[in-house]
């Protein structure tokens, strides 16, 4: 209760606008000579909760990298809270969202506490060598560590921890300075199934604030997906739109075959979403 609490606090600070959080628009990405995304248009809107699914390679990373200013598109326009990237600075753009990517390394200081790789954070640095924090950012550094239930921890030598409790860290880190926008690719991959449900239910007690910041989730992985998730992508493996739309349009047995190209039947339990394969061989449709 007291995290939860915390967090209803902590939703007081964050900023809402009501330009999109995330418009793509006819963007199309190549690299060599092949096409990883063909003519994406979609929005997230200011506040929004919404995911891109898709199988591997179907370019959910790269929309990711792009939104954060790391990428540009070969054609389109990419806008982020407003600012249209290539007209705005892209530094000044990345201290108003966070990314947390799960299948990156983090090359932290071996030395580093939880405490110390949540408060870099207010830096956007693998390490404090260069920075001292004030007073204010260790408050807000152990608040958010409560808020992740991770305040026991907070003096542990972050590489001694367990992966899922790694990325209640990172989860930590990507909110201390409260962002405008989070953005989670795969960030339950590789972990146990108590672990990724710590980090959902984390993330569900987040969209209870009075004002949360847009999130976007890259999944593959449809159980992940959080109820509060309103708006979604459906991308199939040669970076096309197969669908757009609220989840329970999108989310359906034959886009979900047509997107993975494969035969799979969805199913909504109890608010969450599960996907198995129908059957065997895999389908061979032209897209």
């Amino acid at each position: 209760m007291a995290a939860r609490r915390g967090l209803r606090l902590l939703g007081l600070l964050y900023m809402s606008d009501c330009s999109p959080a995330i418009r793509f628009t006819n963007v199309e990405f190549m690299r060599e000579d092949r096409a990883i995304l063909a003519g994406i248009n979609w929005e997230l809107p200011a506040g929004g909760w919404g995911a891109i699914v898709g199988p591997n390679g179907s370019g959910k990373s790269t929309l990711v990298r792009m939104a954060a200013g790391y990428l540009w598109p070969t054609h389109g326009s990419v806008d982020v809270l407003g600012y249209r990237l290539g007209e705005y600075p892209v530094d000044e753009l990345r201290r108003k969202i966070s990314v947390v990517e799960a299948l990156s390394i983090y090359p932290f200081d071996e030395q580093m506490t939880a405490e110390e790789v949540v408060c870099s954070g207010f830096f956007g640095a693998l390490t404090l060598g260069y920075h001292q924090p004030v007073a204010e950012q260790w408050t807000r550094t152990n608040q958010v560590l409560t808020d992740v239930r991770m305040e026991l921890f907070a003096k542990r030598k972050f590489w001694t921890l367990s992966t899922g409790e790694r990325m209640r860290v990172l989860m930590a880190r990507a909110l201390v300075h409260q962002p405008a926008l989070l953005m989670l690719d795969e960030c339950t991959s590789g972990l146990d199934l108590p672990s990724r449900e710590s980090v959902l239910i984390f993330l569900s007690h987040l969209a209870e604030l009075p004002s949360p910041p847009a999130l976007l989730m890259i999944t593959h992985h449809l159980e992940e997906l959080l109820p509060q998730v309103q708006h979604t992508l459906l991308l199939n493996g040669h970076g096309q739109t197969v669908a757009i739309g609220a989840p329970v349009q999108t989310l359906t047995d034959p886009l979900m075959s047509e997107a993975f190209s494969w035969p799979i039947r969805v199913a909504l339990r109890d608010r969450r979403w599960y996907a198995e394969s129908e059957s065997w061989p895999p389908l061979h449709r032209p897209l």
